[in-house]
């Protein structure tokens, strides 16, 4: 895909990832804690990679979100939702397993998303 032929799609979405990037945040903090919030507000988070992918490039996309950035944001997303789960007792446990549950969702996603993107394309430019 040209650039220069498609500046209505890549105006639109320079538009909607921060609106998308703000709906994963508010439904990460509105929501009440323990509703499975930090996996929904994840995927909408992915959402917005999965856009930036698809409009800007392969390339673009890995240089956003490089693997080992990725990798180690899983882990530690995966530490602190078992450090909350670990001690239900304390007064912002349920808070940090959405924060967890967010943080792993975004990541894993944004790694499987680098496995689709990052294959030989099938199409050339010029086939548009």
């Amino acid at each position: 895909m040209r650039r220069s032929s498609q500046i209505v799609l890549l105006a639109a979405s320079r538009f909607y990832m921060p609106l998308i990037v703000l709906f994963a945040g508010l439904l990460l903090t509105m929501l009440p804690a323990g509703s499975g919030v930090g996996l929904i507000a994840g995927l909408a988070f992915a959402l917005m990679l999965a856009l930036h992918a698809m409009v800007f490039g392969a390339a673009a996309a890995r240089a956003a979100m490089p693997p080992v950035v990725m990798r180690s944001l899983l882990c530690l997303g995966f530490l602190a939702a078992l450090i909350g789960a670990g001690v239900p007792a304390w007064p912002f446990a349920g808070h940090l397993i959405e924060g967890g549950l967010f943080v792993t969702s975004a990541s894993s996603s944004a790694l499987m998303l680098a496995v689709l993107v990052g294959r030989a394309p099938s199409l050339r430019d010029e086939d548009w």
